[in-house]
């Protein structure tokens, strides 16, 4: 709650969250209906259909029968020249997907007959008489075994309409309220209807979007209800002589068979791949060739359709945008037959908002409590199991519920929150970049900025090792030196030692004047570092050495570094006013090290560690004691020590601690030792501090 972006994220979240649902619900544009449909087709291309066997036998008169036998379309006498042929194998039924209306324009006897009519001849009437009747002949065909013949719904047909679907209502049953209609129908000629068992609606309607996914149950043309054309081949395969609306309104009986009736009086297709209607579909010219045998097709159900390119029998799908009409009846045939039909869950008006609300929820609340990384694996554990819970209950039930339409609330409410948060963290790692990219490791401002919640600027009591180096003499040397070259010369002074605190992993606090303030363990922790702070004391204390030997800093009469280090608890923050906050120390170890860093002019040492400090590091090898002092503002005594010299071989170490430990027992034998060591070590300050406090 404390992080400043906590609140606009969760505003934002909480916004976004609205929309999505309100996209969900609202649906602007069919956009959302559109979304889910989409889906469902993907859905049913990873459910493998429901199909049984000995199924549907398409007729097609393709390209080739147009090459063969005659153009398009083709004249009635070679339908009775195909539909023969078939009923000769004993079908269970045939059902032609083809319009038959109106008469047959390219037989010899309609054409004389608008040939006298154009032309006044009525001698031509009687010679058209006289000619065989290939309509009647079709007609009669028809009616020597089970056809279903197909009508179109059509605003302005003029055709007189057939006898319709017969239909039954159990006690109470609504009437069913399809979802096409029209005021007339496109119907076959009359003398062909008397010869069929049936004449089913030929006509599709896309609902959302411009894919056919449904086939008609009921349509309701000229004030007639009509089945579909699919159910009433399916109707007379089940040899019932009705269908059956039951009392609940939603489920219609078909002899034994029962189908679900849905909002429009249709049914949803379940379509397999288009690389399988070759097994169960044959050419018409094979069949007039004789060419297939009569098994193909007894006790099947036959269908005749087109699917050359010429009739433009074709539809858009969810498997294909050019599928012949002819194939999509067998598919929904097919489905009455196996029961493969799929349903939208009950109440999905309800029931998928509320998921789409309880998604979005969790979403939200792990963008704004977990973090970004954990929040992104449990929106894709969301999104994941949703689609998972999606495809297994149509595989299990065949039921549909929206795969994706109630995850948008989650994606946009997560997502937005987060970056919202993302925002906020790039702020701050663009804040700790520019605040510790100069005084910091790349390495230290890398770990704040790929985690800026281990910085805390607010303040925290932490323990650290400060390091505080001064020149000596700068005073007297600034007073005399000419201002361009002190400046060049401390610049490169600062450069080199802030770049040593800063390769050791320690902080550059602030340079004061001719001082230099180091804090290691801090901002972030830094393992081992009252050690690290010795050797970069020590690197510190090498580099200006040789810095002082450099022209410019000989004519400035560069005085030596001395350095001070001390360990112990500090509070550490962001301090300031005025808009200007600076991160630094405040503690004991900070003015510690300060006064450390005057005692080296006791010793004449370079380097003086507390014993906080030597106590921090831990390995007493490491230093020798220099004594024990009284630091400014202090009133106890305090052990001092400094690294060993380079020099400072295993003899002469020895040998100065064994002068050091007689100086609390024996101020004379420790006078003399340190004389002798004066004398092989010539030089040491330590050394030379004893010998004249002894004397």
């Amino acid at each position: 709650m404390a992080d400043p972006a906590f609140k606009p994220a969760i505003a934002t979240g909480l916004a976004a969250f609205i929309v999505g649902l309100g996209f969900l619900i609202l649906n602007p544009g069919n956009a959302a209906n559109t979304l889910r449909e989409e889906a469902f087709d993907l859905i049913e291309a990873v459910i493998p259909a429901k199909r049984l066997p000995d199924g549907v036998v398409v007729v097609a008169i393709d390209r080739n029968s147009l090459a063969e036998k005659d153009s398009w379309p083709w004249p009635r006498a070679r339908y009775v020249d195909l539909v023969s042929k078939l009923q000769d194998a004993k079908p269970a039924v045939i059902g032609i997907d083809i319009l038959l209306n109106g008469a047959d324009r390219r037989a010899p006897g309609p054409t004389l007959r608008e040939l006298a009519k154009s032309t006044g001849r009525t001698d031509l009437n009687t010679v058209a008489d006289s000619l065989p009747d290939d309509d009647k002949a079709l007609g009669n065909a028809l009616a020597r075994s089970d056809v279903v013949l197909g009508l179109l719904l059509d605003e302005e047909g003029k055709d007189e309409p057939p006898f319709p679907a017969m239909i039954a209502r159990a006690r109470g049953a609504p009437t069913p309220q399809p979802s096409q209609a029209a005021e007339g129908v496109d119907a076959p000629l009359p003398v062909l209807i008397e010869g069929a068992v049936a004449v089913g609606a030929l006509s599709f309607s896309a609902g959302t979007g411009t894919k056919v996914r449904q086939a008609p149950v009921f349509v309701n043309a000229a004030n007639e209800d009509y089945a579909g054309f699919a159910v009433e081949v399916f109707r007379d395969t089940q040899q019932a002589s009705a269908f059956v609306i039951e009392p609940d309104g939603a489920t219609i009986s078909v002899g034994d068979r029962h189908i679900p009736l849905r909002e429009g009086a249709s049914i949803r297709l379940h379509l397999t791949s288009p690389l399988s209607w070759g097994a169960r579909t044959v050419s018409a010219a094979d069949v007039l060739d004789g060419k297939i045998a009569v098994e193909r097709f007894a006790g099947r159900i036959v269908l005749i359709g087109a699917t050359a390119p010429e009739a433009g029998a074709f539809l858009a799908t969810a498997v294909a945008p050019n599928t012949p009409t002819v194939q999509v009846q067998a598919e929904a045939i097919e489905g009455l037959r196996s029961g493969d039909i799929p349903l939208r869950i009950h109440n999905p008006r309800l029931i998928e908002p509320a998921a789409a609300a309880a998604l979005g929820l969790v979403a939200l609340a792990a963008a704004l409590w977990l973090g970004p990384l954990v929040a992104s694996s449990i929106l894709a554990v969301l999104i994941l199991g949703w689609i998972g819970f999606s495809v297994g209950l149509f595989a299990g039930t065949g039921l549909l519920i929206d795969p994706v339409g109630p995850l948008i609330p989650a994606v946009a409410a997560a997502n937005s929150a987060l970056v919202v948060m993302f925002a906020r963290t790039r702020k701050l790692r663009n804040a700790i970049e520019r605040k510790f990219g100069r005084y910091l490791s790349p390495e230290i401002v890398r770990r704040l900025a790929a985690a800026p919640e281990e910085l805390r600027i607010e303040g925290e009591l932490r323990e650290v090792t400060a390091l505080f180096s001064d020149i000596e003499g700068f005073t007297t040397m600034s007073e005399n030196a000419e201002p361009r070259t002190l400046v060049g010369a401390l610049d490169a002074y600062f450069d080199g030692v802030c770049a040593i605190v800063i390769r050791h992993g320690g902080m550059v606090d602030k340079i004061v004047g001719d001082a230099v303030h180091g804090l290691f363990n801090a901002p972030l922790a830094l393992p081992g570092h009252a050690r690290v702070a010795m050797d970069c004391a020590i690197e510190i204390g090498r580099f200006t050495q040789e810095f002082r030997n450099r022209e410019d800093a000989r004519k400035l009469g560069f005085g030596r570094t001395r350095i001070g280090l001390d360990t112990g608890p500090v509070i550490v923050g962001d301090v300031g006013g005025l808009g200007h906050l600076d991160y630094t120390a405040h503690g004991d170890a900070v003015n510690s090290a300060a006064r450390l860093e005057a005692i080296n002019k006791q010793f004449g040492t370079t380097i003086c560690l507390g014993a906080r400090a030597a106590k921090a590091i831990g390995e007493p090898d490491l230093m020798r004691p220099l004594g024990t002092v009284v630091l400014r503002g202090r009133a106890a005594e305090t052990a001092v020590f400094s690294p060993w010299p380079d020099d400072a071989t295993p003899q002469r170490r020895l040998a100065y601690l064994a002068a050091y430990a007689a100086v609390r027992q024996d101020s004379g034998q420790a006078l003399a030792l340190f004389k002798s060591l004066a004398e092989q070590w010539p030089g040491d300050p330590a050394v030379a501090y004893w010998v004249k406090t002894l004397s």
